[in-house]
């Protein structure tokens, strides 16, 4: 192969006129060779060099997954992937990050900032399915994050409903140590009920009343500008991405507790991108309306079930007996937030109170319910009752009596002895 001084001399040569075979003689080279170095370039074209294999290399297709899943922060990646043997460092799985971090484009949006104490910005996520007193349920992320401070409240429910709705604002004002001055949020049914088309709100009156018991003026976002909460949507994607990836639990309480524990050793504790601030720092110099030793809210809500003639209630799949002089009565149900369902005659006045249990089509009973009765229940086998634990956490209510769980058919062969 010619050398590029060879290449060089050559041109230079044939631009002054002298001829390829004059070329050849005096360079020593044959003519296709001279003809060839005519046509080419001066300089060869560069030899690919052989890239090296990367540590990185094996991991590439997990990561390319994690990415396609949303999750671009590379010390979370970095986490992962060492779990799996990845012995490389930060720097080089960065640098392989960054292009597909940049390639995610977004609309740019107008970012408001409020003062301190003045805004909440509220959000309920999917997060996918979860076992839950042996019945698949969905799982919901209730997210608030304060506007100025960036503090943030998370907690995960089974029902986006409105009790849910409004215990998990309580929980968060609780969790902050006071109220913001506006609660921003989507058009929720449980908030927003209607609009007119001049723009007139329709609220949820519950909301107000709980709204207007903490001191907080609710604010809906317009139809389609979802973005105008851009704060807690950022939240949501940050619980995404940092605190919900290989993540595993026992059970919906234990999902809350690590949770509880991500926001104190996490998310509010960290350096918030935009402020350049810890949020917890940030969160005492907010001037929150302070609770002022307000009690909880009472978000529990009321149904109406009419009783059976063998005195019982269905709540959500089940029954629940109630005292026989009750039978075929109107009746109000109502489940506490410690998982117990209580019973209320028509003037609110308690009758009977279960713990709420697992699975489906199950009879939870009191024997001393059916002492009216001409012919009490007789006892279950051994192998079939089930001991309902005293609920602990609702100090204010008396302790519930000892049930058993009873199969429905034992309950038909009750009504032939009856009839």
């Amino acid at each position: 192969m010619l050398k590029v001084e060879a290449r060089f001399m050559i041109k230079d040569m044939y631009r002054n006129g002298v001829t390829i075979s004059d070329i050849a003689r005096t360079t020593g080279h044959d003519r296709k060779t001279i003809r060839a170095a005519l046509k080419g370039p001066v300089s060869p074209p560069p030899q690919k060099r052989k890239r090296r294999a990367r540590k990185l290399d094996r991991f590439v297709p997990y990561l390319e997954k994690r990415m396609a899943e949303g999750v671009f922060n590379s010390k979370k990646l970095l986490d992962e992937i060492r779990r799996q043997g990845y012995q490389g460092g930060w720097s080089q799985l960065r640098a392989f990050v960054h292009p597909y971090r940049e390639a995610r484009q977004q609309e740019a949006t107008l970012r408001f900032e409020t003062e301190p104490g003045e805004q909440a910005q509220v959000d309920w996520a999917h997060f996918g399915y979860i076992e839950h007193y042996g019945r698949r349920r969905r799982l919901y992320a209730f997210v608030m994050t304060l506007g100025w401070s960036r503090a943030s409240y998370l907690e995960f429910t089974v029902s986006a409903d409105a009790a849910w709705w409004l215990r998990c604002h309580a929980h968060a004002f609780h969790y902050f140590g006071g109220v913001p001055r506006v609660v921003l949020h989507d058009n929720l049914k449980t908030a927003v009920l209607g609009r007119e088309p001049d723009g007139t709100i329709h609220w949820n009156r519950r909301y107000m009343d709980f709204a207007d018991y903490y001191g907080f003026s609710p604010r809906a976002c317009r139809p389609y500008r979802a973005q105008t909460k851009g704060k807690v949507e950022s939240g949501v994607r940050y619980v995404r991405g940092n605190f919900w990836p290989g993540l595993q639990f026992v059970d919906l309480a234990d999902l809350n507790r690590q949770a509880h524990d991500w926001l104190g050793l996490t998310a509010n504790a960290r350096v918030h991108g935009t402020t350049g601030e810890v949020p917890f720092d940030r969160l005492p110099l907010e001037g929150l309306q302070p609770l002022d030793g307000k009690s909880a809210y009472d978000t529990c809500l009321i149904a109406f079930r009419r009783s059976t003639k063998d005195c019982f209630v269905s709540y959500d799949g089940n029954y629940y007996s109630v005292p026989a002089q009750y039978a075929r009565k109107t009746l109000q149900v109502q489940e506490t937030e410690s998982e117990e369902l209580l019973v209320l005659d028509v003037e609110g006045e308690e009758i009977a109170r279960h713990r709420l249990v697992q699975g489906r089509n199950l009879r939870v009973a009191v024997p001393t319910h059916f002492t009216h009765l001409r012919y009490g229940p007789r006892p279950a086998p051994r192998r079939a009752a089930i001991q309902m634990p005293v609920a602990q956490s609702d100090a204010c209510l008396p302790a519930a009596p000892e049930v058993e769980v009873r199969p429905l058919a034992w309950y038909d062969q009750l009504l032939e002895v009856a009839s």
